[in-house]
């Protein structure tokens, strides 16, 4: 079947035959032999030599070329290499293409990263290669600059160039934040390019071409858009100090600090402290850097904690917010002691994890209500996708682009006007709840106040009513207390005539009927009657003592003991009470040590009553049959009389109580007393400017003792 077709009308074309395959086949093997007779390019003669990527076109047309996609890398662990050993020696057949810009993370090696240019011949005769970013330590750059279809040039056939931001800035062929390698081609058609990389913080490296005037168009920006975000920055920071230091907020001052790092992130990474202070810049750069990311994490997450109340709302959250804070202040120490390198990669994955933690709280907390929080997410969403873009490049997972830092620096400028809007509402919503607050106050402080006053009326009365009480009380006790002093008086007084009679007739008895009593011998009981006599009179004369002393109130009626001092030798006084003590316990031996040679200004029947107590205790209480040891001791100033018994001791819990009043303790129930003696020995003591204690040195029985204080000096004369 014939099939015929219809043409538009015009004038008619031959068909031309087509050629069978073996004709196409021939058609090939002509053209690859066309192609292998004809000269090699450079490029291709580069590729022999290890070049894999193709060299960058230079056109006449063109404004700005990125160099991505055109380097190729090579990683120098020792830095041993040196230009000739990536050039022409063995090293150069390791490198390594690149699909776009350098970026290798944190690392401690070098890297060499080379790339070829080539002008088209109606291009411009000069370029400027720019590199970023401006916070790799040292940036060595080598150029060669060869004819068209020209071999590479050997490793003395390059200049070399020295910048980075350790570098001086001098260094710097154009005064400005990167680094920039001007090309003068003079003619030639090539540019070979060798960058040696050495630098303690993250590896990256990306580049752009640029003709003249596109270049001071695009460093003029720069500088501007710089220069804008740095000025709203130093403005926030400064009205943030402003109002922290007005209102008292803590939040405006962490908020302050936040910026303040953020500022210093700008001055050490962004290079804008190579522009403002050309002369520091290489010192300061990387401590400026280091410390701002560090003190950055640190006041964020204070800030954070303050802002969103995290100990309130989300105490698992605060738990945990502590550790950036942490690593924030570890990573300023390391800083300062040069190896922010080694902290730097574990700060920027925390921190990545810490910012979605944050957002999802505050957005939970916004859901809940909380004053600011929406604003908080929405600042901290900005300031996350500069942060997150700046760790992932930071950790080598995306490249180097200039849209990065573009991005990063507006985000933060987003994140300052939101995070201010935030505290302002934040502050405006606890200003509003200060004066809620306030005015609860004021009404309550009215009614707590009108309360007080009326409790305080209730309880005056009462008080007025307990204080008539207790006058009645006490004007009935010193009513009690004055009829008492007054029955012993009278009691006193009354004893003091018949006492009297019997002294008189006893003396009377010992002076008439000596010879009698004498005559008689030993009575029943075996003691002489002139014997018996001399101790009637000595008890009847211990009698009398008591009774002069319980009289002495007489002089003013008062309940206390009066002083009748004069200068007493201790001795003495104790001998005349160890006497009362045999009169009334004969059996009772007592063995007297040591001497005092000072007189005491004492009352002498006092003394003797307090010493006749001791010695009565010691007798009442110690073991029976044992002699009780009486010790005198004298210092300077101080006169001391111990009283041993040798028993057993006074347990250590009751040795103060013993000196009470009407104290008594359960191993003394069967021995007469009403417990009085040694709390008088201790007014006594006290009178005479001393003092009575138990010594617990001792352990030979229970050790009372008697001190008190020696008369003073005689002055001597003519003074």
């Amino acid at each position: 079947m014939t099939v015929t077709f219809q043409t538009w009308p015009g004038p008619a074309r031959p068909t031309p035959a087509r050629p069978s395959w073996v004709g196409r086949l021939l058609l090939c093997l002509a053209a690859l032999w066309t192609l292998a007779l004809l000269p090699q390019p450079a490029w291709a003669e580069a590729a022999s030599r290890g070049w894999t990527q193709p060299p960058l076109q230079l056109r006449a047309d063109a404004q700005a070329l990125p160099v991505g996609g055109h380097m190729e890398f090579l990683v120098d662990p020792d830095a041993t290499l040196t230009l000739a050993d990536v050039a022409t020696g063995e090293a150069s057949h390791r490198f390594a293409p690149l699909d776009s810009n350098l970026n290798r993370g944190f690392t401690l090696t070098d890297t060499w990263v080379r790339l070829r240019l080539v002008r088209a011949p109606d291009a411009d005769d000069t370029w400027y290669l720019e590199f970023l970013p401006s916070f790799l330590d040292t940036v060595e750059t080598y150029v060669a600059l060869t004819p068209a279809d020209t071999a590479a040039p050997p490793a003395d056939a390059y200049a070399k160039t020295v910048q980075g931001d350790s570098e001086p800035t001098a260094n710097r062929l154009v005064r400005f934040r990167s680094f920039t390698q001007p090309l003068v081609f003079d003619g030639a058609t090539q540019a070979w390019i060798y960058v040696h990389i050495h630098t303690t913080s993250a590896t990256i490296l990306s580049g752009q071409v640029y003709r003249l005037v596109p270049l001071m168009n695009h460093v003029s920006m720069q500088s501007m858009w710089l220069g804008f975000v740095l000025g709203v920055a130093m403005a926030v920071l400064i009205s943030n100090l402003i109002y922290s230091y007005w209102l008292r907020e803590r939040v405006y001052f962490l908020y302050g600090l936040y910026v303040m790092s953020l500022i210093g992130l700008a001055f050490g990474s962004f290079g804008a402290l190579a522009q403002i202070l050309p002369g520091p810049a290489p010192r300061l750069a990387n401590l400026i850097t280091g410390l701002s990311v560090c003190g950055g994490i640190t006041s964020g997450a204070l800030l954070t904690e303050r802002f969103l109340s995290l100990r309130r709302t989300l105490p698992l959250v605060s738990l945990l917010n502590r550790i950036p804070i942490v690593l924030g202040i570890l990573g300023m120490v390391a800083t300062v002691a040069d190896h922010y390198t080694l902290a730097g990669a574990t700060l920027a994955s925390v921190t990545s994890a810490y910012m979605f933690i944050y957002i999802g709280s505050s957005a939970w907390l916004a859901r809940r209500g909380h004053p600011g929080a929406l604003i908080y997410c929405l600042a901290f969403s900005s300031a996350c996708v500069a942060a997150l873009m700046g760790f992932m490049r930071t950790l080598g997972v995306i490249p180097e682009i200039s849209l990065t830092e573009a991005v990063s620096q507006a985000s933060a400028l987003v994140h300052m006007i939101l995070m201010n809007i935030a505290i302002a509402s934040r502050v405006r919503q606890s200003e509003k709840e200060r004066k809620e607050a306030q005015a609860a106050a004021l009404e309550a402080s009215i009614h707590a106040e009108q309360r007080a006053l009326d409790m305080v009326a209730l309880r005056t009365r009462e008080l007025s009513a307990a204080k008539e009480s207790l006058e009645h009380a006490l004007a009935a006790e010193r009513q009690a207390v004055r009829e008492q002093i007054q029955f012993i008086d009278m009691v006193s007084h009354e004893y003091r005539t018949p006492v009297s009679i019997i002294r008189t007739g006893i003396d009377i008895l010992q002076i008439k009927g000596a010879a009698s009593l004498s005559e008689e011998g030993k009575g029943a009981d075996g003691v002489k009657g002139h014997d018996l006599l001399k101790r009637m009179g000595r008890a009847v004369e211990r009698l009398v003592e008591i009774i002069e002393v319980g009289l002495r109130r007489e002089t003013d009626r008062s309940p206390g003991l009066q002083l009748e001092t004069q200068l007493v030798r201790l001795d003495s006084v104790v001998t005349e009470a160890v006497r009362s003590l045999r009169a009334s316990h004969p059996e009772q031996e007592v063995q007297v040590a040591g001497a005092v040679r000072a007189e005491i200004m004492g009352d002498p029947a006092l003394l003797k009553t307090a010493l006749l107590n001791l010695l009565e205790n010691a007798a009442k209480y110690g073991p029976h049959g044992r002699p009780i040891r009486v010790e005198l001791a004298q210092t300077a100033e101080r006169s001391a009389v111990r009283v041993i018994d040798q028993g057993a001791g006074v347990a250590p819990a009751d040795r103060e109580r013993i000196f009470g009043k009407f104290v008594r303790l359960s191993s003394a129930e069967r021995v007469p007393g009403i417990g009085v003696g040694l709390y008088l020995v201790r007014r006594i003591a006290e009178l005479h400017d001393g003092r009575a204690y138990y010594d617990p040195a001792r352990l030979d029985g229970c050790c009372l003792v008697l001190e008190v204080a020696n008369a003073p000096a005689p002055r001597p004369h003519g003074l």
